[in-house]
């Protein structure tokens, strides 16, 4: 099979031990995954991927764009009661980067708190993460063979690929399953990689640090403005302003 389509059989072997759900179409990974949960058909760990999504959602009111060559996927997994829901994605983000690092071999993917993956200023991947029937639902929307001219105008400017960072295509199946494999790696650390080690090396990768940003926190309050400082060890970020040091649990991000 091409690069633009999965190999299903590869896929399922490859995937072990995540259980493999496979749609040809869906309107959202992540709505089909928390239905299947609360109708207790889904069983974490546990892979949602379609094809073709139509009607993927990002944070807030914001949609996500996919076409043939990119991934749309929600993973589940068993819920870390040790983690707080604001913590999933910056640690899912993480390992999403360093599986881009590994498939493109290059180390300048970066991370756009709380739940972007960018590189050189474009997006390449976005995060969705919900805490559904305890299972942690980690919605993924990943461009990897897309071709930014060939997105819609408005975007072309905005997005970039792992096909247009590596300079080549990649295989679909190949992707997926070393995008698991951190996964796994990351969210079953225990106590060999504690929390702050990995915020620390977030930080290292953080787009944000040192850009004066607004965070619209959705709470009615006004948007919250700073110089970024990074993550702080509960990894909210860190916003200076007027000598003050503001402590952002989570929000929209502007730059």
């Amino acid at each position: 099979m091409g690069e633009r389509s999965f190999n299903l059989a590869r896929l399922r072997d490859g995937l072990k031990p995540f259980r493999l759900y496979w749609f040809p179409r869906l309107r959202s990974t992540n709505d089909h995954a928390a239905a299947m949960r609360r109708a207790g058909r889904l069983y974490a760990p546990a892979v949602v991927l379609a094809g073709r999504q139509t009607a993927g959602r990002g944070r807030g009111a914001n949609t996500w764009w996919s076409a043939g060559g990119s991934i749309t996927v929600t993973f589940a997994f068993p819920i870390d009661s040790q983690m707080a829901p604001h913590q999933l994605p910056l640690i899912a983000g993480l390992a999403v980067r360093n599986a881009a690092a590994e498939l493109t071999g290059d180390n300048g993917v970066q991370l756009k708190w709380p739940n972007d993956l960018l590189y050189g200023g474009r997006k390449l991947g976005g995060l969705l993460c919900e805490r559904i029937e305890k299972a942690d639902l980690i919605g993924l929307g990943l461009n990897v063979n897309i071709v930014p001219s060939h997105a819609p105008a408005q975007l072309r400017e905005r997005i970039t690929s792992l096909q247009s960072i590596a300079r080549r295509e990649l295989d679909l199946t190949s992707v997926l399953t070393i995008v698991a494999s951190h996964l796994r790696l990351l969210l079953a650390r225990g106590a060999d990689r504690p929390f702050a080690e990995l915020l620390r090396e977030y930080d290292a990768h953080h787009a944000l640090i040192g850009k004066s940003v607004s965070v619209v926190t959705g709470n009615g309050e006004p948007p919250i403005s700073g110089k970024c400082e990074g993550l702080d060890e509960m990894g909210r970020l860190l916003l200076r302003a007027r000598g003050k040091v503001h402590h952002v649990i989570a929000g929209q991000v502007s730059v």
